[in-house]
């Protein structure tokens, strides 16, 4: 019997290695299925829940995004109103200044002063045929048609001078430049 209860002996202390190798298996795939089945659960939440925030966000930036454009526009269209409202004062002030007394005073000295250049260019002319007229009866008339030439060069020049300066008079009208 000693054989026997040996064997009975290997046969309990074998028994029960072979229950706890089973065990430890199991709870080890046990502890593995859990982990796998947490990690899929809050990967699967992650999931369907992550979209619809994403969505809700990027539609309530959509929502900001569309009230800054539209308030942009109104500002713009706004900006637009008064600089149409500038230009047609603006339009309104260059007429103004156009008839100014002081502009319509330069025009009229401006004019003045191409009249008397005109008329001392006709005079010049005519005092030259003149003198070839009668040149051949007096010889001291060249001499005096140099002298009245030369003087109504200088008034020309003078006259030329005045315009000039009449030209770059500021009287508040606009430039030809900048129409």
């Amino acid at each position: 019997m000693a054989t026997s209860s040996n064997k009975q002996k290997e046969k309990d202390k074998t028994a029960p290695e072979e229950p706890t190798k089973k065990k430890s298996g199991k709870l080890i795939f046990g502890f593995i299925l859990c982990f796998l089945m947490s990690v899929g659960a809050s990967a699967g939440i992650t999931f369907f829940l992550a979209p619809k925030e994403a969505k809700q966000s990027s539609t309530t930036e959509n929502k900001d995004v569309t009230k800054e454009l539209a308030t942009f526009q109104q500002t713009i269209d706004s900006q637009n109103e008064k600089l149409q409202a500038i230009k047609a004062e603006n339009d309104i002030l260059k007429l103004y200044l156009r008839h100014s007394s002081a502009t319509a005073l330069k025009n009229i000295l401006i004019n003045q002063e191409d009249n008397i250049q005109a008329f001392l260019k006709v005079l010049k002319a005519s005092m030259g045929d003149l003198t070839k007229q009668l040149q051949d009866n007096t010889p001291e008339l060249k001499n005096w048609n140099e002298q009245y030439q030369y003087q109504l060069d200088l008034a020309l020049k003078g006259s030329l001078e005045r315009e000039d300066l009449l030209k770059l008079l500021k009287t508040g009208e606009p430039n030809e430049k900048s129409q």
